[in-house]
């Protein structure tokens, strides 16, 4: 008979042992494996610019300095894009989550006339997509150009969202509905007294997809904005990344005019710096919003993706 061990006052033999102390090394090296290239960036960011041109920067900072973090800061876009990320996440978050509910609650009814064929149109929109050509032209003809709205109101509805708060409404029991109807509540009051109320999980880990989805958009931002007032932070993000060089013949010919009392191009400021410290300070927001959903996450997707 195998050797019993106990762990947390549970009884594990030999062979159960060796397999949760395997799952935790292999999960030790995936959270390092995400982890550490992080931890590089960060370091590089408020490191001396001798040692990130020699590459001699990995997991720790050298040469402790904020010089990059204040050009940044001061003498770039970053607070615009910010900014315009900011609008654009919170702004496009709120309505998309507000959107997502009302579509979900009906479709989750099966009393709801029609409810099949909405939902067909929803998964037969979710495979086949028209194509960049038709959405940028319904945008230009919408007038809505360069402006917050195109890059909201094309995504005010991701149909996997939507269908996670679906199956999940699908699971909520229906006595509690039909005594708050016999006390008379309307469908409104329904939905936003008790089934809201009642799905935090899932909302929680819908309202943290869509703020990922509108902070990290790229492409579409690239593409429905043409003024550098309008750029979020990803496109601040590319365009740094791409002429980190002219912001360095930039700096060295007019000089360093934020908070540091140097002048002409400090030894500090690389341009592998620059993106370094870009990247460290645009992740932060998101960084700082995950803690308060995080215990949402894996419950919300879970339940609500049970039921089909």
């Amino acid at each position: 008979m195998a050797k019993k061990v106990k762990s947390k006052g549970i009884a594990m033999d030999a062979s159960e042992k060796f397999v949760t102390g395997f799952a935790y090394v292999l999960m030790t090296i995936f959270a390092l494996i995400a982890i550490l290239p992080c931890l590089h960036v960060a370091s590089k960011s408020i490191s001396g610019g001798t040692y990130v041109a020699s590459g001699s920067v990995w997991f720790w900072p050298r040469g402790f300095q904020l010089e990059t973090m204040e050009y940044i800061l001061f003498e770039t876009q970053f607070f615009q894009a910010l900014k315009n990320s900011l609008i654009v996440t919170s702004v496009g978050t709120l309505i998309s989550v507000i959107v997502s509910i009302t579509t979900a609650y009906p479709l989750s009814k099966p009393s709801f006339k029609g409810r099949k064929v909405v939902t067909l149109l929803y998964v037969f929109s979710m495979v086949f997509f028209g194509g960049i050509v038709p959405a940028y032209m319904v945008v230009q003809m919408l007038g809505i150009l360069d402006t917050y709205a195109a890059m909201i109101l094309p995504f005010a509805i991701v149909q996997f969202n939507m269908f996670i708060i679906k199956n999940y409404f699908e699971g909520l029991p229906e006595t509690v509905e039909e005594s708050a109807r016999i006390d008379g509540a309307g469908d409104f009051t329904v939905l936003t007294r008790i089934v809201i109320p009642m799905s935090t999980p899932v909302i929680a880990t819908v309202t943290l997809l869509y703020a990922i989805n509108y902070w990290n958009n790229y492409f579409h931002a690239m593409m429905y904005v043409q003024s550098t007032s309008m750029k979020t932070l990803q496109v601040y993000l590319y365009d740094l990344i791409n002429s980190g060089s002219s912001f360095l013949e930039n700096l060295a010919s007019g000089g360093y005019t934020g908070e540091g009392v140097h002048t002409g191009l400090s030894v500090n400021i690389t341009a592998e710096g620059i993106t370094a410290s870009a990247v460290t300070l645009s992740i932060i927001p998101i960084v700082l919003l995950y803690p308060l959903v995080q215990r949402f996450l894996i419950k919300g997707i879970t339940i609500g993706s049970v039921k089909g």
